[in-house]
């Protein structure tokens, strides 16, 4: 009998010891914090090179409301009109946990949604993310961004495609974002 008591105590200590480190709670990362600071919403300039930063651009405006989704990610909406063209970019971005970094989708009027993941840089508060995507006919593309606050109240993105050789990547958008009061 003596043996089962000190068995099933030992059972009971460690359920404990394991539900107890289960509620344990672990630290943030730093990426939610910068994710958490993008709720709101944002009036956007958009400015846009579309045959190349040396070409002539255009530009157009927009708004961005970006609501928390959980702890661990955000929903964003952008909404604009460019002459007759509505443009709406909805996206879910958050913190993997398995990933230890940004990842994120990026869903438009096309047919296909993109993937995006991104690291942040804590000493330029810039998250540099990559997006694999696909152009209109379902060829494979990728892009670079580069998202950096500003200060509390403005933050720009610069989005960038490839360019002429593989490592090489070519402005296309700035979008610079002021939060509302």
């Amino acid at each position: 009998m003596n043996n089962r008591f000190v068995l099933a105590a030992i059972l009971i200590i460690g359920v404990a010891d394991f539900c107890l480190a289960q509620e344990a709670p672990q630290q943030k990362p730093i990426e939610l914090e910068v994710l958490k600071s993008y709720i709101g919403v944002w009036d956007a300039e958009v400015e846009v090179w579309s045959a190349g930063p040396d070409s002539p651009s255009f530009t157009f405006t927009g708004v961005e409301t970006i609501r928390p989704f959980g702890e661990y990610w955000i929903a964003s909406d952008f909404d604009s009109v460019f002459g007759d063209h509505t443009i709406s970019v909805h996206s879910i971005v958050g913190y993997d946990l398995d990933k230890k970094r940004m990842v994120g989708t990026i869903i438009d009027h096309g047919p296909y949604a993109a993937k995006m993941t991104g690291d942040y840089d804590a000493e330029s508060k810039t998250v540099h993310w990559m997006t694999e995507a696909k152009d209109p006919a379902g060829n494979p593309m990728v892009q670079k961004t580069l998202a950096t606050q500003k200060n509390a109240n403005e933050r720009e993105l610069v989005l960038m495609v490839p360019g002429g050789t593989t490592d090489d990547f070519t402005k296309f958008m700035h979008i610079r974002l002021v939060k509302r009061d």
